[in-house]
């Protein structure tokens, strides 16, 4: 009896394993003269924390944050960019800028995000693209005209003093890079072409634009830097 009990469990354990093994053949069968694809290790990693040392030249700070998109190797980038220049209460002791511009204070902040996309198997030369915007608020020394109404009549005045100067600056970029494949450390460079256009909140203020860096500059400007950063 006990063997008869025991042919039976026998059979039923053999009769469930043999569909599970059929299909592990057809399996084998189909993966026969693949070859296996090995991540290397900086390729398993979904995040990047960067921040970019030549923004403190322009009184400025920027950090970027990356996320891999699924399992490609395709990343999102937004970064965000703060400048400050603490206010200075005489004209003989303004700051003089990177473009030769005398501020007496600036404020700012910027966004920017871009598609980041690696070209090669390894993950180290990518391509990337996307747009920006930056808002600048300035105050500077110098001649202005003020008015005032008397007996219905309008006076305008010459006179030196501060001057301020809001300045809003939309961008696109398209640039390529290079990007060490360490599993934990990040270090970036890269090289490209953007546009940028500038508004301006006041028509008679100075319209800080006469050179490619400069803060309300409009035209065709070239995209270089550095990143340094961590992979997690």
């Amino acid at each position: 009896m006990n063997r008869t009990i025991l042919s039976v469990l026998f059979a039923l354990t053999a009769a469930s394993l043999l569909p599970a093994r059929i299909q592990a053949q057809a399996e084998l069968r189909r993966n026969a003269g693949k070859s296996v694809e090995y991540k290397l290790p900086h390729q398993e990693k979904k995040y990047t924390i960067a921040t970019h040392p030549l923004y403190n030249f322009n009184s400025g700070l920027r950090f970027d944050f990356e996320k891999r998109i699924r399992d490609t190797p395709s990343w999102i980038q937004a970064g965000l960019a703060g400048y400050l220049v603490a206010r200075r209460d005489r004209e003989d002791n303004q700051w003089v800028m990177i473009t030769n511009d005398e501020l007496s204070h600036l404020w700012g902040t910027g966004l920017e995000l871009n598609f980041k996309h690696f070209v090669n198997r390894k993950e180290s030369l990518y391509f990337a693209g996307g747009c920006s915007y930056s808002h600048y608020s300035i105050e500077y020394y110098d001649r202005y005209w003020s008015s005032y109404t008397e007996h219905g009549l309008e006076y305008r005045l010459r006179e030196y003093g501060i001057v301020k100067q809001g300045i809003d600056k939309l961008g696109i970029n398209a640039y390529f890079g290079y990007q060490i494949p360490s599993p934990g450390f990040l270090f970036d460079m890269f090289v490209g072409l953007g546009y940028r256009h500038s508004l301006r909140n006041n028509s008679e203020a100075k319209r800080f634009d006469e050179q490619m860096l400069a803060f309300g500059y409009t035209g065709i400007v070239v995209i270089t830097g550095v990143r340094f950063g961590v992979k997690f």
